[in-house]
């Protein structure tokens, strides 16, 4: 009973500190939009990421992961070119090596058991796979092409650490969320295109790399060199997603250019003159 009750406010405690971090950002992109503020649209947004970590030694964009939640729009102008863009997502990152024949022939300092051929591998297929799951906040700024529909955006995002897996030839490492080999905040730089589908249904491909380490520098050897060599760590992610708004406005295109091609696109947003 006693661990349970310990658990219970352990875990009250960290949903605190990020609904009060995540209230901290809302407040500061409020103070940042103009007084006469314009509609705010909402809705949702659900995919998939591609990962890898710069500095664990593994490459490739080879980790598959959930990224999804809820977002809020806010038109900055009349003509609704100019957006800003909060989202609240469930994130997946990591890094993911199936085995060693890419060439791989550095191993962290510090787990050498679990490469020593005496040891009881329990798959020696899988070399390493590394899951981080975050709570993240992105906050971007768009520019809409109303020609196109197509709009490209910047911004970055605060990301705090939930969930944490890192296993090595099918042995998991010891380490968890508390242990400090994982920092629990994250800060990341962000990329982000939407392409218009059926009037607020929009594919979206966003770029992400963390501009400050996600954890402790980490240690490695390598079998012909006996001097080990120290890397940072950094989240490198390409998210496929698809963005469907609610309460935003879209009309059938009939405006048509002198030789008859349609102006702009399909399903057009209604803009404020």
């Amino acid at each position: 009973m006693g661990s349970v009750l310990k658990l219970f406010v352990f875990l009250q405690v960290e949903l605190t500190s990020i609904m009060k971090q995540i209230f901290c950002l809302f407040l500061f992109v409020t103070l940042l939009l103009p007084l006469k503020a314009q509609k705010f649209i909402g809705g949702v947004v659900a995919g998939m990421n591609l990962s890898q970590v710069e500095g664990d030694e593994v490459n490739g964009f080879k980790k598959v992961g959930f990224n999804g939640g809820g977002l809020v729009m806010l038109p900055l102008n009349r003509k609704k070119t100019f957006f800003a863009t909060v989202e609240l997502l469930y994130n997946q990152k990591g890094a993911y090596q199936r085995n060693t024949s890419s060439g791989a022939d550095a191993f962290p300092y510090g787990d050498t058991v679990l490469f020593d051929p005496g040891f009881p591998h329990k798959n020696n297929r899988i070399y390493y796979n590394l899951r981080t799951d975050y709570v993240e906040v992105p906050l971007l700024f768009h520019y809409e092409d109303p020609m196109t529909g197509y709009a490209l955006g910047v911004g970055a995002s605060w990301a705090r650490l939930v969930f944490l897996k890192e296993t090595l030839f099918g042995r998991r490492l010891l380490s968890d969320i508390r242990s400090g080999r994982f920092y629990r905040d994250n800060w990341n730089f962000l990329v982000d295109v939407r392409v218009p589908i059926y009037k607020g249904l929009k594919f979206t491909f966003r770029y992400q790399y963390s501009f400050v380490p996600i954890g402790a520098d980490r240690v490695f050897y390598t079998l012909n060199n006996a001097d080990s060599f120290t890397r940072k760590m950094y989240h490198h992610v390409l998210s496929f997603r698809f963005m469907y708004t609610f309460n935003d406005r879209y009309y059938l295109n009939q405006k048509t250019n002198p030789d008859g091609s349609r102006r702009g696109p399909r399903w057009d947003r209604v803009r404020d003159q």
